[in-house]
């Protein structure tokens, strides 16, 4: 029938030239012209995706805080204050919600449910989107298994992160969109609008997905929408973005963690657009954060994205979603909605890839890198989903295995959820409280009304929301050390605690030292979790830093303990953490990252003991406690054969510090006085440290000359 003959049945304007236009098609222009079948119960499959993926992450949920911005994200959203830049006001709002449900085993389970619940409507939406598109319950199904096992998706569903919120955001502007494409209407553009500018409130790289989906549907629906639909389009985009005003109520709160001050509209815009960070990118390069970026990051980045892709979806994502694109299904909508999804997914991966600048030379930065490539594998899954659904399509219409062909494609798909959930079963943090034992222990061993120091987001954000949620330690001062060069930072720490002196003018360089604190605070010992920076040695004068259990104290030296008091105290500091546990996670992640600074701290301690002995006069108990000490490091990190020194099982293999060998050298040298059996054990620990250390040491020549005494050959003279 005649488009226009049906037009005027509707309209009595039909006819006239005003109204031709107004009803005129959009056949070339929209992928919603081909008609398909109705389906039976269209919402089972992506309701079946939610819950099976949910269930999947409540079983594997992460009992408590977990390291990254997970504890900040927490602990500001729970408390009224304001997260790191751009503040995620939906994320932070949405987390408090979670954080006052009547159920759970804490605050911080209950927030990392938020990611949980977000991630797995993300996978229903993913499926609901491929299903509608391609017409196949099958391929919706197989989309939301990739994405839903994925071992970024699964890891990040698991624990407080924007990310999954992120995810749900996509899933849903591609939802909208699809509907779009369908059958435009001015409503379903203004969801789509309000929904971008919701997202936009949670994470800033969904613009690289719903920008392009919101120019095409404005395009699509642009005979709908007309000039005025057009700027109401643009009022509820405007009307999403209304939860950063969140943030400017939030930020004049008594929030004990609140990130700066969006109290005006230049600091609001200030924390919005990252000035702090770089705008357009992941971070500015400054003292503190150039060691995290480097230029040329784009061929290393896209790799980490692209090529990283095959493994994470199973391989046969990215194989699927390319088929796909070569070997189009017949349905034009199909079509379309592949080459467009697969656009903007490539379209995200350049655009990010050109404006990341973190360094990829660590795996713990590559790690960190990750989490932006949920986004990118969502696309991927929805071109994969499409892929495959043509390829069946394609195999139905030449006739091959019809009988079977039903029974194998849902095979396929239940097999594609199980590979996943088996081979990225990794990613389970069920049983994962590192992080929070880490912070327990170091906050056991400080002394009472102490200053606790922290730095980095390895045990940072944890703190953060152990001390302030849970109450850890309550009687203790917990200071940031990144923070406390913000003078904003330092305006609220004073006031919360008005006893607490800092001096004036932020602690950086030029500005006060940690011996200036110390001294405007004499009746609280100070203790550094991790360590202190180079640029200040203040403390040396009138102070000694002492390794005790997972911590540095600055003691007075004046009041330093004996070997006995401290040995005593340390043992029970100690015994809290087992280096073991986050020794067993893989590089790259914070849990293994807390694990090797808990053996750095054990490798000091064995260092304070051999000083102990020498001052002693090569006394043999503080040896002995040092050998045993680093032994145990040796151990700890994969053994070393020659040394006859067993590795643990279960650890990724990490190779000994150079001076961990000439720290065993000396020990085994002091024990030698009293055993000769040390002697052999000695000169193998100072050949070891001899062929390791770097040339320019300075302790080589020293180490050479005893090695040549320990063999019966005294160095000659001048040597």
């Amino acid at each position: 029938m005649d488009r226009r003959k049906k037009g005027s049945r509707s309209s009595g304007k039909a006819n006239s030239p005003a109204g031709r236009v107004m009803a005129r098609p959009n056949r070339a222009l929209t992928i919603a012209d081909e008609a398909g079948e109705p389906m039976a119960r269209p919402w089972l499959a992506p309701l079946v995706s939610f819950v099976v993926l949910l269930a999947l992450y409540l079983a594997t949920l992460a009992p408590s805080v977990v390291g990254g911005d997970s504890g900040e994200l927490t602990a500001t959203s729970v408390l009224g204050g304001v997260p790191h830049p751009p503040g995620f006001p939906v994320f932070a709002i949405l987390a408090r919600l979670f954080a006052a449900l009547p159920f759970g085993p804490s605050v911080a389970w209950r927030v990392n449910l938020l990611s949980a619940v977000s991630t797995a409507a993300a996978a229903g939406l993913l499926c609901a989107v491929v299903q509608r598109l391609s017409a196949s319950v099958a391929a919706g199904f197989l989309a939301a298994a990739l994405f839903g096992t994925n071992p970024i998706v699964w890891h990040n569903a698991t624990a407080a992160e924007v990310f999954g919120l992120n995810a749900f955001f996509v899933a849903l502007a591609l939802w909208l969109w699809q509907r779009i494409e369908r059958k435009p209407t001015s409503r379903k553009v203004f969801a789509l609008c309000l929904a971008s500018g919701l997202a936009m409130g949670n994470h800033h790289t969904f613009v690289f997905v719903g920008g392009p989906l919101l120019l095409r549907s404005l395009w699509v629906a642009r005979y709908q929408l007309r000039g005025r639909g057009v700027a109401a389009a643009l009022g509820c985009g405007l009307l999403g973005l209304l939860p950063y005003a969140y943030l400017m109520i939030a930020s004049s709160s008594r929030a004990p963690l609140s990130w700066g001050d969006q109290t005006t509209i230049d600091g609001l815009l200030a924390h919005f657009l990252r000035r702090d960070y770089g705008t357009f990118s992941l971070g500015r390069a400054n003292g503190e954060s150039l060691m995290f970026l480097e230029s040329g990051t784009f061929f290393p980045t896209l790799y980490q994205m692209l090529g990283g892709s095959l493994r994470r979806l199973l391989f046969v994502g990215p194989l699927l979603a390319v088929t796909g694109l070569l070997w189009p299904a017949r349905r034009r909508r199909q079509r379309a909605a592949t080459r467009i999804v697969l656009a903007i997914f490539l379209g995200y991966a350049l655009l990010f890839a050109g404006l990341s600048n973190l360094s990829t030379a660590q795996a713990l930065y590559r790690t960190v890198l990750s989490r932006f490539f949920v986004q990118s594998d969502l696309l991927l899954a929805c071109a994969a989903g499409l892929g495959f659904a043509a390829l069946v399509s394609r195999v139905r219409e030449r006739g091959l295995w019809l009988r079977w062909l039903p029974g194998l494609v849902s095979s396929l798909c239940l097999l594609t959820l199980v590979a996943g959930v088996a081979s990225n079963a990794h990613a389970n943090q069920r049983h994962n409280t590192v992080i929070r034992d880490f912070v327990a222990a170091a906050f056991a061993a400080a002394p009472p009304n102490a200053i606790v120091v922290t730095m980095g987001d390895h045990v940072t954000g944890a703190v953060f929301y152990l001390h302030d949620v849970e109450k850890l330690r309550p009687d203790t001062i917990h200071l940031d050390r990144n923070l406390l060069a913000a003078p904003w930072y330092c305006q609220r720490v004073a006031r919360r605690y008005p006893d607490l002196v800092l001096p004036e003018g932020g602690y950086h360089p030029g500005g006060w030292t940690m011996r200036q604190l110390m001294l405007a605070n004499p009746l609280r010992p100070l203790v550094i979790v991790d360590h202190l920076d180079s640029w200040d040695e203040s403390w040396k004068d009138g102070f000694k830093l002492t390794p005790t259990g997972l911590t540095h104290a600055l003691i007075p030296a004046a009041s330093f303990p004996s070997f006995a008091e401290w040995a005593a105290r340390d043992a029970k500091a100690a015994a809290v953490f087992d280096p073991m546990t986050g020794l067993r996670y893989p590089p790259g992640s914070w849990e293994r990252l807390v694990g090797e600074l808990a053996l750095n701290n054990q490798a000091q301690r064995a260092q304070l003991a051999l000083s102990y002995s020498q001052e002693m006069g090569n006394a043999e108990a503080p040896a002995r406690l040092g050998v045993r000490l680093l032994e145990d490091v040796v151990r700890s990190v994969g053994g070393w054969k020659d040394l006859g020194i067993a590795g643990a099982t279960g650890v990724f293999p990490l190779a000994a510090h150079p001076t961990v060998l000439k720290s065993l050298g000396v020990g085994y040298d002091i024990l030698s006085k009293n055993d000769p059996t040390f002697v052999a054990r000695a000169t193998k620990a100072f050949d070891l440290y001899v062929q390791t250390a770097p040339a320019d040491d300075p302790d080589l020549p020293a180490v050479r000359a005893r090695l040549l005494r320990l063999r019966g050959n005294p160095p000659a003279a001048g040597n």
